[in-house]
């Protein structure tokens, strides 16, 4: 990668990187952005978070391998309108896929159209959702691994991953990503982004079952039925990637098509097995946990949901990822509803 620091120290510019939907993410992101002198940061979002920011400053933490790494800021721009918007050369969209129609509406007038959109959101056909709204560059990038706020303005990196970053050669895009490097944060940059969101949202599958368990995240793979739905789902979205032609991309350290294989085994043996697959905070829940409890939209649309449109149109059955969708959905309707895994399993056949 060329030196783009050098280049824009030279030439005495600042990057303007606006972070649209200040939560877990882009608070994160924002953090380790904001350790640069040559960008100049605004944040996006709500008067709850501005306030919380005001008051406790912008802390990210994270870990590779051995390394710990921590960014603070004790001050941020941060906005509750759009309008600043339009002074942004690039924009950074880390609000979640259930946001995204009404928010595009809310900025495509305070973009300017030479702009590079990344979009940040989990789930499928997120790219397609943006371009139908905006007349942008539309650029993908996937965050895999997970973000908490432990504290107020403190943002943990909780599960590990490398940030998957677009490979193009947008100069800003690629000064972001060695901002990102030169701080302490794997970045992977990516050419194929189709792969990559199918692998991830091979991952992403289990959202919804952790929600639905009411169970921290390690707790919830550590129950063989659990993680037989998880299998299942998996080896549905597997058979549709087929069809599509696409090889998801590997996120652990098995492929893909083993994943499905190693959840199935007996505990004793998964707990060997998936070791490092489970080296993960006992409390950690994933982010649809925290949707259901607080009666947000969820995202399984954009997840379980989308499996089974897309396999519709291959003539693909999905129970499972259609039973998960039904799950939510009931969790939604009645919150003390409490899904039973084994009977789960009998139902779909599953044991």
């Amino acid at each position: 990668m060329q030196d783009l620091q050098s280049k824009v120290q030279t030439s005495g510019r600042k990057y303007r990187v606006g972070i649209v939907g200040a939560g877990s993410i882009g608070c994160f992101l924002g953090a380790i952005l904001a350790q640069d002198a040559d960008l100049e940061l605004m944040l996006f979002g709500r008067d709850y978070m501005g306030l919380e920011l005001a008051a406790h400053g912008l802390t990210a933490r994270w870990q590779q391998a051995a390394e710990h790494y921590q960014a603070s800021a004790s001050a941020v721009a941060f906005y509750t309108s759009f309008v600043s918007l339009i002074e942004a050369d690039v924009v950074l969209l880390s609000v979640k896929a259930t946001a995204l129609s009404a928010l595009l509406q809310q900025i495509k007038p305070h973009l300017r159209p030479d702009v590079p959109v990344i979009a940040l959101q989990n789930g499928i056909g997120i790219t397609d959702i943006i371009q139908s709204q905006l007349h942008n560059p539309v650029l993908r990038a996937i965050v895999p691994f997970n973000v908490v706020s432990p504290a107020p303005g403190q943002f943990l990196q909780s599960s590990s991953g490398n940030l998957l970053w677009p490979a193009v050669d947008t100069a800003v895009v690629q000064y972001l990503q060695q901002a990102f490097y030169s701080r302490g944060l794997e970045v992977q940059a990516v050419d194929d982004m189709k792969a990559a969101e199918y692998g991830k949202l091979l991952l992403n599958l289990n959202n919804a079952l952790n929600a639905v368990s009411g169970l921290p995240l390690r707790a919830q793979l550590l129950n063989r039925h659990w993680r037989l739905l998880l299998s299942a789902a998996m080896r549905e979205w597997l058979a549709v990637c087929a069809c599509e032609q696409v090889t998801p991309m590997q996120f652990t350290a098995l492929k893909p098509t083993l994943l499905p294989l190693v959840l199935r085994l007996p505990d004793w043996l998964f707990r060997r097995v998936a070791a490092k697959m489970l080296r993960i905070d006992p409390q950690a829940r994933l982010s649809m946990s925290a949707d259901l409890s607080s009666g947000r939209r969820t995202e399984i649309a954009f997840l379980n949901g989308a499996v089974v449109q897309l396999a519709k149109q291959h003539g693909i059955n999905t129970p499972v990822n259609q039973a998960i969708v039904d799950l939510v959905h009931q969790k939604q309707q009645e919150p003390l509803y409490t899904a039973e895994p084994l009977q789960l399993c009998r139902q779909l056949q599953l044991c």
